[in-house]
């Protein structure tokens, strides 16, 4: 009887070593696809813009002009509404390009408005040098890469006129340092006082007028390097400077007429409405994205991020996952069999214990529960082995992938790589996956033995007494 208990426990060990595994392995690909897909981008931020068409039966269908939703504060106190998003945060994008001025160097840089309240708490983790903004109008936070693309115009014509003139040395390279192939070398700006500079051009009596505009500022922190979409020359400010130069470029334009200037009408002030470029939104997890995404479509909301593609992801691996546990539970049905035919055996080895237990005063309940616990113990001794068994098969599988290369050949399409710099893995056995494991074992040797546990506990006394 105990080796066919053993053999039994061994057969539930094979069934649930065979589903952890199958699991471990469809989550393992699943979780790479997706920190491969972090790399396009932070998959719990995405930009909001306002759905202009959508697909109904196989056409695409324009949204009337009047239902566009309008990216304003209304839409902002919209978005806040909606569960799963942690903040929302608009941004506003100057009409024009301005300069940037640090000391003797200067460059072209977008200038981009942000809403200083919403994003500090998330922005700061972006920061590799400095702090990010206070709300301060005077205060700016500067991209990777302008550093890198400021020059020093004037210390350039000088070398420019001095290679004209034949002042250059013999066989010295006259080529910028930016232009060498290489990736150029940026200096400190951080923690420095700079200038920006605007013009906007206007018009009196047909001829052409140019203003310019100075604003000073400090950079105070600057961010890390990233390949989210976005400018490289970007330089970012508190939402509300951005709207302030935006009025100060249109001013210039609305001036243009026969006398110099204009008087805006009342149709003219009524769609003079303040509207962002674009609002981005930051989810509380990864796990809440696809329902955020969802009523934001819901709202007449478009959403540009990496996680579009989550629930594409998510589909597929959960086909994965039901076919490879569907072939895998087989085996464990075939255990949970094995169970009940070791639990009828028993009784019948055991008819004249159960006669016995019955008239010294057991009652039925007690002999169901302790063929109902034999049967559970049988069911979680062959899960924490079956446990055991996977988790060494997956630290095989994941020795082997990574040795051979074989999780990097494969990419799922999303790109290679962990943004985290950890070590991926073709297979992962996470708490849920075990506890589940070991709990369902044993439920599957409690279920097995109802039958033959009634079928006990049915058993006459006397009949039982008499068996032998």
């Amino acid at each position: 009887m105990k080796l066919r208990t053993a053999l039994t426990s061994v057969g539930v060990m094979i069934g649930t070593a065979a589903i952890v595994a199958m699991m471990a392995l469809s989550l393992g690909l699943k979780e790479s696809a997706v920190k491969s897909l972090e790399n396009f981008g932070n998959l719990t931020e995405m930009d909001v813009e306002p759905l202009r068409w959508y697909e109904e039966k196989g056409e695409w269908i324009d949204v009337p002009e009047d239902k566009v939703k309008k990216l304003n504060m209304q839409a902002v106190q919209e978005l806040k509404k909606i569960p799963g998003i942690q903040a929302v945060m608009p941004i506003k994008e100057l009409r024009e390009q301005a300069k940037l001025k640090v000391g003797r160097r200067e460059g072209y840089v977008q200038l981009i408005g942000v809403d200083v309240n919403e994003s500090a708490a998330y922005r700061k983790n972006d920061i590799e040098k400095g702090d990010y903004l206070t709300g301060s109008p005077q205060e700016v936070v500067v991209a990777f890469d302008v550093s890198r693309e400021l020059r020093d115009v004037e210390k350039e014509k000088r070398e420019e006129r001095r290679r004209r003139t034949g002042g250059g040395q013999a066989g010295q390279s006259t080529m910028p340092p930016d232009m060498g192939g290489g990736e150029s070398i940026g200096f400190n700006i951080v923690d420095r006082a700079a200038t920006l500079i605007l013009s906007r051009e206007y018009r009196i009596d047909d001829e052409p007028k140019y203003e310019k505009k100075e604003l000073r500022v400090r950079v105070v922190g600057q961010l890390k390097k990233t390949e989210e979409r976005g400018s490289s020359s970007a330089v970012y400010v508190p939402i509300n400077v951005v709207k302030e130069l935006n009025d100060w470029v249109t001013r210039g334009r609305e001036e243009e007429n026969n006398e110099g200037s204009t008087r805006r009408t009342r149709e003219q002030a009524k769609k003079d409405t303040f509207e962002f470029d674009r609002i981005t939104v930051k989810v509380e997890s990864r796990e809440k994205v696809e329902g955020v995404v969802a009523a934001l479509k819901e709202k007449g909301f478009e959403v540009w991020s990496p996680a579009r593609e989550l629930e594409t992801i998510n589909n597929f691996f959960f086909v994965i996952q039901m076919v490879l546990g569907g072939i895998a539970a087989i085996s464990l049905l075939v255990a949970t069999i094995g169970i009940v035919n070791t639990m009828i055996m028993s009784i019948l080895e055991r008819t004249k214990e159960i006669g016995i237990m019955k008239v010294i005063g057991a009652t039925v309940l007690n002999i169901r529960w302790l063929f109902l616990m034999e049967s559970g113990f049988i069911g979680l001794i062959g899960g924490l082995a079956g446990l055991g068994m996977a988790w060494g098969a997956v630290e095989l599988v994941n020795y082997f992938g990574a040795s051979g290369g074989l999780l990097d050949s494969l990419n799922m399409g999303y790109g290679g790589g962990n943004p985290e710099g950890e070590p991926s893995k073709l297979a992962v056995i996470p708490g849920w996956l075990a506890l589940f494991a070991i709990g369902f074992s044993f439920v599957i040797g409690v279920l097995a033995g109802i039958f033959p546990a009634i079928r006990a506990s049915r058993l006459s006394a006397l009949q039982a007494i008499r068996s032998e």
